[in-house]
């Protein structure tokens, strides 16, 4: 059985209703800065409220979101993500970003987890939370969090050793199975892709365990701009693909909202990416 899907990432969804002043006098000071005087302009959320809206007409089975729905990590923009969701046509997948967990606090209390565990339903090892498995058929969603806290005016991300230990072994024994797997990650996997202070720490050691294991293709978000790049694996080259904010309104090439529908089956996967020309999500087919 085949999964066609919608990926998107960094919808960044804003609601600050009630906070406090007192919830800024950490990092989200500069966080709340930026909102005020660039994010807020950068990105707009009714795109992804219609890109929602095309689901029926896509055809789709799935929404998968790699990463950052929220800004600051806070329970007005939390509650506002889950209500969105969970009005969605299809079934929503997500994993969390550096946004989702942007202070130690947000990451203590488990915020992000305790908001949208329903739509990271899935199989484990153990009682580790990531990564996940969500089995569709012949295609395997790998759900792996890079979400860590870190210092102002930093995004960085990190998969850490445990969790590699455990994606190790969930991408060995679903290629022993045949399937076709998909693994979800926020920040870019490729050397050069991310600047100074933006990155993935452990990057080469997640390559590592892809050049050994393989996976038929990554999908990540982060750095708010749409690439085509790859790893090696064991047996070829490895497909990376990084889309856009899927709520920028941004009219820079590669740097507009957009969102691809993959069709993926036990031998082939298939995209069709969508960008906003400032009306309309417009279909671009590979």
């Amino acid at each position: 059985m085949s999964l066609r899907f919608l990926h998107t990432s960094d919808i960044h969804l804003l609601d600050l209703t009630g906070v406090s002043p007192w919830r800024y006098l950490n990092k989200r000071m500069t966080g709340r800065m930026n909102i005020m005087l660039k994010r807020s302009r950068s990105h707009d959320g009714r795109l992804f409220r219609a890109m929602l809206d095309m689901v029926p007409a896509l055809g789709v089975d799935r929404v998968v979101v790699t990463g950052d729905l929220t800004n600051l990590s806070l329970e007005p923009e939390f509650d506002l993500v889950q209500r969105t969701l969970r009005a969605a046509p299809v079934p929503v997948t997500v994993i969390p970003g550096n946004h989702d967990t942007y202070t130690r606090g947000s990451v203590r209390s488990g915020r992000f987890e305790s908001y949208l565990a329903e739509f990271m339903d899935g199989e484990r090892i153990g009682r580790a939370t990531y990564p996940f498995v969500q089995r569709h058929g012949d295609v395997a969603l790998i759900g792996v969090s890079t979400a860590i806290a870190s210092l102002p005016l930093y995004a960085v991300g990190q998969v850490g050793a445990d969790q590699l230990t455990r994606l190790e072994t969930i991408l060995q024994r679903t290629a022993e199975e045949g399937l076709t797997r998909v693994v979800l990650i926020h920040h870019p996997v490729v050397d050069g892709v991310s600047g100074a202070r933006h990155g993935l720490l452990d990057l080469e050691a997640f390559s590592r365990v892809v050049a050994r294991h393989g996976a038929e293709l990554v999908l990540h978000g982060h750095e708010h701009v749409t690439i085509e790049t790859e790893l090696r694996g064991p047996k070829g080259s490895v497909p990376i693909h990084g889309i856009s904010s899927g709520t920028s309104v941004s009219k820079k090439p590669g740097r507009q909202a957009c969102f691809s529908v993959y069709h993926a089956t036990a031998d082939h996967i298939r995209r069709d990416l969508y960008t906003w020309n400032g009306s309309e999500f417009q279909a671009r087919h590979d």
